[in-house]
């Protein structure tokens, strides 16, 4: 499907409805997200549900019925009915079908809303349980930043910058972890972090988190209040010029057999709806 282009003064965004995805976010004409080279990572900012991250053989069990489902969900590979767009905004709907219902199964509404204004992306998920039982679910994106931001930077000189000073821990799938991963108000990046993989991080009291570079005047702040964890990843490689900020509701490390075991799931009353939301400023 093509792109959806909004606008709110100099700040634009395309958004596609396959996987809800948000597809490029510019100021004044600069460009912020990646470009999606399919050499190291070919998307930019796919929907992340029900899952985040994935289980040990892509198998859980519902019960004593083994399910089968990929690395972050189904919902990053489906295309979403469009409900609504205007200038500055966009609702995505991705519904239970036969196809989720084979690898979970629950019944769902699914919403997907990117509201634009000048500066600044809010982006909104909404889940209704449809069915009888209780529902357990996790929700976030997979979004990727151009790293450096501009031409003419170095990786080594961004840095991550929270609201507040923080001691955080790092930890990946693999539950390794590191310790001392953020002490105070900065933490310099470099793309040997990610050599173990990913680096999340929950516990956060920053209500924002940005990424920028210490001498330049372009950053990007996350407002994750409602979103307890935050996801990073990019390969060990400097030529792969992006990072991926993924401001979510889970992540998991380490085995689990079911939904209920995750780190951050969320279970959802049959008949209830619940809101996540966060936002992306440019600045």
């Amino acid at each position: 499907m093509k792109d959806i282009i909004l606008q709110a003064g100099e700040t634009a965004a395309h958004v596609n409805a396959f996987g809800a995805e948000l597809k490029g976010l510019s100021l004044n004409g600069i460009e912020y997200l990646y470009d999606g080279d399919p050499l190291y990572y070919a998307r930019t900012s796919p929907t992340l549900f029900p899952i985040i991250g994935r289980f040990l053989s892509d198998t859980y069990y519902v019960g004593s019925k083994a399910y089968h489902m990929g690395i972050n969900g189904f919902a990053l590979e489906r295309n979403f009915t469009v409900e609504h767009v205007n200038d500055h905004t966009c609702v995505f709907l991705l519904s239970a079908d036969e196809r989720t219902q084979a690898m979970y199964p629950f019944s769902f509404h699914f919403w997907v809303s990117y509201a634009l204004s000048e500066g600044r992306m809010d982006v909104t998920y909404t889940v209704e349980n449809c069915g009888t039982n209780k529902m357990p679910f996790s929700v976030g994106c997979h979004t990727a930043y151009r790293w450096p931001l501009l031409e003419g930077e170095t990786a080594k000189e961004y840095e991550l910058r929270f609201e507040k000073n923080e001691q955080l821990r790092s930890f990946n799938p693999f539950n390794w972890k590191d310790a001392d991963f953020v002490k105070g108000k900065n933490r310099p990046l470099s793309h040997e972090l990610f050599s173990n993989y990913t680096r999340s991080m929950t516990e956060i009291q920053s209500a924002w988190i940005e990424f920028g570079s210490r001498a330049g005047d372009h950053a990007v702040r996350i407002q994750r209040e409602e979103m307890p964890y935050l996801a990073m990843w990019t390969l060990p490689n400097e030529n792969a010029r992006f990072v991926c900020l993924e401001p979510c509701t889970s992540v998991h490390a380490g085995a689990a057999a079911t939904l209920e075991e995750r780190n951050g799931i969320i279970i959802l009353d049959a008949g209830t709806t619940v809101k996540k939301h966060f936002a992306i400023e440019l600045r």
